[in-house]
C-alpha cells in the first residue's frame, strides 16, 4: 500500500534506509531493488543477454499495447530492431524536421485567440495535443484535421487517459466492466480498427507516402527476405505512439514547469534563439547550434524523466554488487532517484543547465544518467524525441511566454510515465511583433 500510495517516497525510503540494493516483495512479486550506476551497467550494458523484459509487469503491459519494439523479449526483438532500424536513422529522421515545424505552427496559430483574449493554458493538455498531432503525421502521414485522424488521436487520448487512472488504482482487474474500462476497451477496439484501416491503405498505395508507417512496411528481413505482418506493424504502431506521444508531453510539461520557475534560463534561451534563428522558423541543421535549448531538456529529463522505473528479469543465475541474482529474479530500478544519485550529481535537486557542457564534445551521457535507456536497447525514437523537442521549445519561446498562474511547486506523480500531480496552468503573453 506505500508503494501504492506514494511510489517515489516509498523506494526513496527503501534506498536510504537500506543502500542501493534491496530486496523487496510488492504485492507478491519479489524484486532486488538496485540504485547503483554500476549496476544499472551491468544489466543494460556488461550482461545484457543475461537480462530481458519478462515476468508479470510485461505479460500484462504487452497484453494491453502489443508486442512490439517497446515490449518485445528476446529473441525476436532484435529482429524488430533490425527492421526498424533503418526508418529512424538519423538522416531519415531528417526528412521529418518541416513535418513537425509545420504541426508546431498550427498549434501555435490555434493559440492566438487564447492569447489575444488573456486566457490561461493547461499546459499538459497543449503538449500532449501537439506530440500527438505530431506522432499521428510522422506514422501515417495523415492531415490531423482528418475525419479519421480525429477519431483515432481522441481514441488515443482517452486510452491514455484511463491506463493511467488504472495503473494509479490497479485494485480492479481490467476485465471487469467498470464504467473507466469499458471507456479504455472502447478506444482500443478503435485504435484496432483505425490502424489496420491505415494498413491497409497503405499497403494498396503504390506511391511512397514517406510516413514511418511505409517505411516499416518496405522493410525486409536480411536473412529470409519476409517483411512485418498486419499484426506486428499494428503492435509497433501503438508502442510507437506511446513511446512517441506520452513521454514527450510529459517531458514537454516539466521543461515549461522549469523555465518558468528559472527566470535566468529562459532568459539565455530567448538570446540564444534569436541569434540562432534570427526571428527565421528553425530547421534540422539549426538544431545543433540550440545548445542551451537542448541542455534545458537533457536537464528537464534528469529531474523528471518520464521513464521511472525500468524492470528486467535475470535468465541465468548472476551477481550484483555481491550479491546472489537467481534466475527468474525481477530486477528494478528508478529512474528519477537514479538521476538524483548524490555521487554521481553535484547538488542533484538543482536545476542547472551547465551540467552537459562538458559532454558537448564527446556527446557521451554521463554515469548514472538513463533517459532512454542505455546499450543495445537504447530507445530507437530518441533522436526524433530531441528534435521535436527543440523545435517546440524553440518556436513557442519566439512567439510567447508563458506565464505560471501559480508560485507553487508541482510535486511529480509515477503513473506510466512520471506526470505533474497537478496541472500546470499558464498565461499565455503573445510577444510583441511575433
Amino acid at each position: 500500500m506505500a508503494f501504492q500510495r506514494s511510489p517515489l517516497a516509498y523506494l526513496s525510503e527503501l534506498v536510504e534506509e537500506y543502500g542501493d540494493i534491496v530486496s523487496v516483495d510488492l504485492v507478491g512479486m519479489p524484486f532486488m531493488l538496485i540504485n547503483h550506476p554500476d549496476d544499472v551497467d551491468h544489466i543494460l550494458k556488461r550482461h545484457q543477454r543475461n537480462y530481458d523484459r519478462g515476468g508479470r509487469t510485461y505479460t500484462l503491459a504487452r497484453a494491453l499495447f502489443g508486442n512490439g519494439l517497446f515490449m518485445a523479449a528476446r529473441p525476436g526483438w532484435l529482429r524488430q530492431r533490425r527492421l526498424l532500424q533503418p526508418a529512424f536513422h538519423r538522416q531519415r529522421i531528417a526528412t521529418f524536421g518541416e513535418l513537425m515545424t509545420d504541426t508546431i505552427k498550427s498549434v501555435l496559430d490555434s493559440w492566438h485567440q487564447v492569447s489575444v483574449g488573456g486566457a490561461n493554458l493547461d499546459v499538459r493538455a497543449e503538449m500532449s495535443r501537439l506530440a500527438l498531432r505530431i506522432v499521428v503525421r510522422a506514422l501515417f502521414d495523415m492531415d490531423p484535421a482528418d475525419a479519421m485522424a480525429r477519431r483515432f488521436t481522441d481514441a488515443v487520448a482517452t486510452s491514455t487517459r484511463e491506463m493511467s487512472a488504472y495503473v494509479q488504482f490497479p485494485l480492479v482487474p481490467l476485465s471487469v466492466p467498470t464504467p473507466g474500462h469499458r471507456r479504455f476497451h472502447r478506444a482500443q477496439r478503435v485504435l484496432d480498427e483505425v490502424t489496420y484501416e491505415i494498413i491497409r491503405r497503405h499497403r494498396q498505395d503504390e506511391h511512397d507516402r514517406g510516413s514511418l508507417l511505409a517505411m516499416m512496411m518496405r522493410a525486409q528481413d536480411a536473412d529470409t527476405g519476409v517483411g512485418m505482418t498486419d499484426t506486428e506493424l499494428r503492435d509497433e504502431v501503438f508502442a510507437m505512439l506511446f513511446a512517441g506521444h506520452e513521454t514527450t508531453a510529459s517531458t514537454l510539461t516539466w521543461v515549461w514547469y522549469l523555465i518558468g520557475r528559472h527566470p535566468a534560463v529562459e532568459q539565455r534561451l530567448r538570446a540564444e534563439i534569436d541569434q540562432v534563428l534570427g526571428g527565421r522558423r528553425p530547421t534540422m541543421d539549426d538544431l545543433p547550434w540550440l545548445v542551451h535549448t537542448r541542455h534545458v531538456i537533457e536537464e528537464t529529463l534528469r529531474l523528471y524523466p518520464p521513464a521511472w522505473q525500468i524492470f528486467r528479469q535475470a535468465g541465468e543465475d548472476d551477481e550484483i554488487g555481491g550479491y546472489p541474482i537467481p534466475a527468474g529474479t525481477n530486477v528494478l530500478w528508478c529512474s528519477y532517484l537514479m538521476h538524483r544519485h548524490k555521487q554521481y550529481w553535484d547538488d542533484p535537486e538543482r536545476f542547472d543547465l551547465d551540467r552537459f557542457n562538458e559532454l558537448d564534445n564527446g556527446r557521451g551521457d554521463p554515469a548514472g544518467y538513463y533517459p532512454f535507456g542505455a546499450g543495445p536497447r537504447l530507445c530507437i525514437g530518441n533522436t526524433f524525441a530531441m528534435a521535436e523537442m527543440q523545435f517546440a521549445i524553440a518556436m513557442i519561446l519566439q512567439r510567447h511566454r508563458l506565464v505560471p498562474i501559480s508560485g507553487k511547486s508541482i510535486e511529480p506523480s509515477a503513473l506510466l510515465t512520471l506526470v505533474a500531480a497537478r496541472p500546470l496552468v499558464v498565461r499565455l503573453d503573445r510577444l510583441v511583433g511575433s
